[in-house]
């Protein structure tokens, strides 16, 4: 199918949030005096569209069920699915005469082959009710490549990457951690380097929505490759050849348990319905007897497949998938493969969704696209990552430093200059043959020329789609695309969209130690979270309560205070070059709850009707209730400071109570108030001795005489008064 007849954005412009998308770019490759660098469309200029998207993505994923699709087998158990299908569309991919075959070792495929028997297959793992099927799919592919290359077992925590990947997280998708995936999302954590983590510091809970961030990154990722789909039901080869190579491959399929023989623990479908389910498959058996299946196939043969319900599900976690299943092999299959975390110790990227569409200039294979980075520190780019979309693309890459004009340098030439060609879609990892020096604060620019031989969507691009990458972002200056590496567009500013290009580099300089956290002080229970300021550091060691052992390795961690003390905190830094410490003594303090102020200080006694004020202060923020005689009257959340008041007790006895409360600490106190009736030689508005006794009388002498202040006003009791009193009992 040619370019002009690829469907285009127009027909579905209700799925995406931004609009038809439209460019004028400029010059990479070499240096040009007419280079064109716009935020804006020129009408000139050939038109940047979004290739046509995944038609599985567009009828079917609002028909999806909104939360966990729970299966139930034939004895009761339940178990989760998940896949929902990309935008990304690869059906270009399945043109049988462009097939391409992953060599094996040996000049023919063995009729059967089982990657359980050559030990290089990890356990049969469970997803239980979660539809993250396509987070222990895309983690067991990655375990089994690492198994058979390293000879060492994993375990990746699927947990991490479902939940980090959600709705609840600012670089999720919008999507709740059991709503279901694909192979492009487990791909952009693991391109974006938030994983793999080990399955210990994060482990599987079918219903949890949140995970730790910053935990150790056991590998980076190096390649995710998307084999061609089946073209039929006997065109199996490349995925012979890629479990062979790699190891388990990432695939997906219909499930309905009425299509599985429980018997022989087989499974085929032969309908129409779109994939729902990832698995991986791990083997193959070409004389695998046809009457084994409950819908008879007309020929033996089956593939071997890993499930990911648990040990106790089908044989020992696997079964057998008939070749002439409708859906094993024909939608997204992939591999992943991994190097050691500390090849780099940087990456610089702005697309941390990843591909979640394709972008191509009409009538066009080629594209060319760029991100500009700035230099955190003295360091040496040394890999480019980034994707291509079609079968043997060619590849053309160039650094510039510096750039003034858009990612070049107009009457200035390229840094360097690499080119190749991969012969399968997909992220890849390209290794510089010639590394650049980077100045801290220094720009610098990844350009790429991409030419596709036989289909458009040059281009993967990350952009914000209704209902499914929402939170994508771009800020401008960040990402251009151009159609000739001359005329250049900053889609980052008119597209909000980025190009997925990333950088590697490694640190030149020894590192710097430094951190500092939310909070250092407060009362028991009490959590701080750290965060690292170190420069050039990779690896880090923190010892966060200063008893000499290290308590984790994460960038920017959590902890929890149990007991009251000063605690001193340390961490460690490390790169290639060498280690650097920070040590700050008692640097938190965990207190027990006080109050730390009160007014008044003690007993009070007021006149009926007075307003009286009780206050206190606390040494950290509490919850803070008052009771008057055992009721309670006023409570404040979150706050050290309180004020009570009131003015409408009747005379007689009352006590006044506080409680401050924060977690399992308490602080109380108490005041013993007395209301009394108002004197009538107390009250301004009564006539002058009018009905004074001479108790009241010998009162205020009393109060005369000691200089006390009347309760209601503050005043004092003058001579002038006091004769006015008396004057009445002089008659």
């Amino acid at each position: 199918m040619g370019p002009k007849n690829l469907k285009r954005i127009e027909s579905i412009l209700i799925i995406i949030m931004i609009p038809c998308l439209l460019s004028s770019l400029g010059l990479a490759a070499e240096s040009s005096e007419n280079t064109n660098v716009s935020n804006k469309t020129s009408n000139s200029e050939p038109q940047i569209e979004t290739a046509s998207l995944n038609p599985s993505f567009i009828e079917n994923w609002s028909n999806f069920p909104a939360g966990p699709e729970i299966l139930l087998d034939d004895y009761g158990s339940d178990q989760g699915t998940g896949y929902k299908p990309s935008p990304v569309d690869l059906s270009g991919l399945t043109r049988s005469n462009r097939r391409f075959l992953v060599r094996a070792t040996g000049s023919y495929l063995p009729a059967a082959y089982d990657l359980r028997k050559e030990g290089k297959i990890t356990s049969a793992k469970n997803q239980k009710q979660s539809d993250c099927c396509w987070a222990f799919a895309s983690l067991a592919s990655l375990e089994s490549y690492l198994l058979g290359v390293e000879g060492v077992t994993y375990d990746f925590s699927e947990n991490n990457m479902k939940n980090l990947l959600s709705e609840n997280y600012a670089d999720g998708f919008d999507l709740a951690p059991c709503e279901g995936g694909n192979a492009f999302l487990a791909l952009a954590y693991l391109a974006r380097w938030s994983g793999p983590v080990n399955e210990s510091e994060d482990l599987y809970k079918d219903s949890s929505v949140y995970s730790p961030t910053g935990l150790p990154v056991q590998k980076h990722i190096q390649e995710a490759l998307f084999l061609p789909e089946k073209a039929g039901p006997m065109d199996n080869d490349y995925i012979k050849n890629a479990i062979m190579k790699y190891g388990a491959v990432y695939a997906t399929m219909y499930w309905n348990k009425n299509y599985y023989q429980d018997n022989n623990y087989t499974y085929r479908f032969t309908g129409s319905v779109e994939s729902n389910h990832a698995i991986t498959i791990v083997g193959w058996d070409d004389s695998y007897e046809r009457n084994r299946f409950k819908l008879v196939p007309p020929g033996d043969g089956a593939f071997i497949v890993k499930n990911n319900w648990g040990p106790a599900w089908g044989e020992a976690g696997y079964f057998y998938v008939s070749y002439y299943d409708s859906r094993l092999g024909y939608k997204e299959n992939v591999v992943f493969t991994a190097e050691r975390n500390n090849n780099y110790d940087y990456i610089y990227q702005y697309d941390p969704l990843g591909w979640v569409v394709s972008k191509e200039y009409r009538d066009s294979f080629i594209a060319w696209g760029s991100n500009a980075f700035s230099s955190k520190g003295n360091e040496t780019l040394r890999s480019i990552g980034f994707y291509t979309t079609d079968l043997d693309t060619a590849y053309d890459i160039f650094v510039y430093e510096n750039p003034a004009d858009g990612p070049i340098n107009s009457g200035r030439a390229f840094t360097v200059h690499e080119s190749g060609s991969y012969t399968l879609p997909g992220y890849h990892t390209c290794l510089l043959n010639s590394p650049v020096k980077l100045r801290q604060g220094e720009k610098f620019s990844i350009v790429i020329k991409l030419n596709n031989p036989s289909t458009g969507g040059t281009l993967a691009v990350e952009q914000p789609i209704s209902s499914y990458s929402s939170k994508a972002k771009a800020n401008p200056g960040e990402s251009y695309t151009s159609p000739n590496g001359i005329n250049w567009e900053d889609i980052s500013s008119s597209l909000d969209a980025n190009v997925c290009i990333k950088a590697f580099t490694t640190a030149d300089s020894l590192p710097e130690a430094d951190f500092t956290s939310d909070i250092m002080d407060g009362t028991y229970p009490l959590t701080v979270r750290f965060n690292d300021l170190s420069k050039d550091a990779f690896s880090r060691e923190w010892n966060l309560n200063g008893d000499g052992i290290t308590d984790t390795a994460a960038e920017n961690p959590s902890y929890a205070y149990g007991s009251i003390g000063n605690y001193t905190v340390s961490l460690r830094v490390g790169n290639r070059n060498g280690f650097d410490s920070e040590t700050k003594n008692n640097y938190v303090t965990v207190t027990p709850l006080s109050i730390t102020s009160v007014n008044p200080t003690g007993s009070v006694s007021s006149v009926q009707g007075d307003v009286q004020k009780f206050n206190i202060k606390t040494n950290h923020n509490c919850n803070i209730s008052w009771y008057l005689n055992g009721d309670l009257e006023l409570s404040e959340l979150n706050v050290n400071n309180s004020l009570y008041y009131t003015g409408n007790p009747v005379p007689g006895f009352y006590n006044v109570t506080s409680l401050a409360e924060y977690g399992n600490e308490k602080a109380v106190r108490n005041w013993d108030w007395t209301v009394r009736e108002l004197s009538p030689w107390e009250n301004s508005t009564s006539p002058a001795g009018r009905n004074v006794t001479t108790s009241e009388l010998q009162e205020a002498i009393h109060y005369y005489q000691n200089g006390l202040q009347i309760s209601h006003n503050s005043s004092k009791v003058t001579r002038d008064m006091l004769k006015k009193i008396m004057y009445p009992l002089q008659i």
